[in-house]
């Protein structure tokens, strides 16, 4: 249950993260996609760059850092400029698909620096048989939020 635990305060990581911005997700979410591409792309040239610039990381392999770098990143530049949001569940609900798009992104290199231990195996397998259902509904779902955003109505004080 130890990789659950950790598994769920990543997620619960990122969320706040989502959150506390109080920005629209849908962009940052799509931002982790193209940062997983990049991690797809990149990790293995970058390791080596990372490790001879004296970065000596055994526990988690560094590469796996670097890969979850490279996904979150990008996100994270992109969350500075995206539109806030007025509506509570607004914010909520665009934080926890971020949240769980960048987990299901950064699953590979996550289970490569948290030991899976046997009880938490058989739930893992369970969500793993839909990693893609789940990472296509997250990304369809931002698209919508890119597509179907409202910015907030600005009042004028000073109008006459």
């Amino acid at each position: 249950m130890t990789f659950l635990i950790v598994l769920a305060l990543y997620v619960g990581i990122l969320f706040v993260i989502g959150y506390a911005s109080r920005r629209s997700m849908g962009v940052p979410s799509l931002a982790l996609a193209a940062g997983a591409i990049l991690a797809k792309l990149w990790t293995d040239s970058l390791t080596p760059l990372v490790a001879s610039t004296g970065v000596i990381i055994v526990r988690p392999p560094l590469s796996s850092l670097v890969a979850v770098a490279l996904t979150l990143i990008p996100a994270l530049i992109v969350m500075i400029r995206a539109n806030k949001v007025a509506a509570h569940h607004h914010s909520i609900f665009g934080s926890i698909i971020f949240a769980v798009l960048a987990a299901m992104l950064t699953y590979g290199a996550f289970a490569n620096a948290v030991v899976l231990d046997e009880s938490s195996k058989q739930y893992v397998m369970q969500l793993l048989a839909y990693d893609k259902i789940i990472i296509t509904a997250a990304i369809t779902l931002a698209i919508g939020d890119v597509l179907f955003y409202k910015k907030p109505y600005q009042h004028d004080k000073h109008r006459k």
